[in-house]
């Protein structure tokens, strides 16, 4: 298995000296072959296991494929108040700056963190008009229990 950890969009060009590639073979000869194809490519070459590579796929959906639809509804709500989604351009590039240097559990911000209550029904008012409310509650209380012990 050759699997460049990576989201492709066409006609984008794409740096694969900064893309990890992650390798699995049966045999040692092949996994020899594809890290030499690797390392010819990136600086970042992993040998995974099969259910390393399945657990890293989940986890890749969750970083990325999870967090642009979370993108889509907040461009949503904002397009149905009169807001340019542009607005919130820096707070996510802020967010994706501060993951560079710390864990996501460090870096961890917002109401359900807070055990702020009061905000969080707010928003889950503001959201009774459409299916985003469950979304929210879930991920809400994912994080309080995650640190509701922490506060």
């Amino acid at each position: 298995s050759f699997y460049p950890l990576q989201t492709f969009t066409k006609a984008v060009p794409v740096d694969f000296k900064v893309i990890p590639i992650c390798i699995e073979a049966d045999y040692e000869e092949d996994l020899f072959l594809l890290q030499k194809l690797a390392n010819g490519l990136s600086d970042k070459v992993v040998s995974i296991s099969s259910n390393q590579r399945q657990a890293l796929h989940l986890a890749a959906v969750f970083v990325s494929n999870f967090t642009n639809h979370l993108y889509h509804i907040g461009n949503e709500i904002c397009e149905a108040n009169g807001i340019s989604f542009d607005l919130l351009k820096p707070l996510i590039q802020e967010t994706a700056h501060k993951i560079q240097n710390n864990t996501p559990l460090s870096a961890q911000t917002g109401p359900a963190k807070r055990n702020d209550d009061g905000t969080m029904a707010k928003h889950q008012k503001l959201l009774q008009q459409n299916n985003y409310e469950a979304i929210y509650s879930l991920l809400s209380e994912s994080i309080k229990n995650t640190y509701g012990q922490k506060l």
